[in-house]
């Protein structure tokens, strides 16, 4: 994961503490290329969905 990429993560997570609802927060990580349509984690970031457990 780059540094811009983290940058973004960073922000969304800002956004989400200030009371975005799950389609905002849905459509936020499907702008920054995080996640797709579906909710599922694109390629380069297939390693969070592990995170999850």
């Amino acid at each position: 994961m780059s540094e811009k990429d983290l940058q973004i993560l960073i922000e969304l997570a800002k956004k989400l503490e200030k009371g975005l609802t799950k389609e905002e927060a849905l459509r936020s990580f499907v702008a920054a290329g995080i996640l797709d349509e579906a909710g599922n984690y694109t390629q380069p970031y297939k390693e969070l969905g592990k995170i999850e457990g």
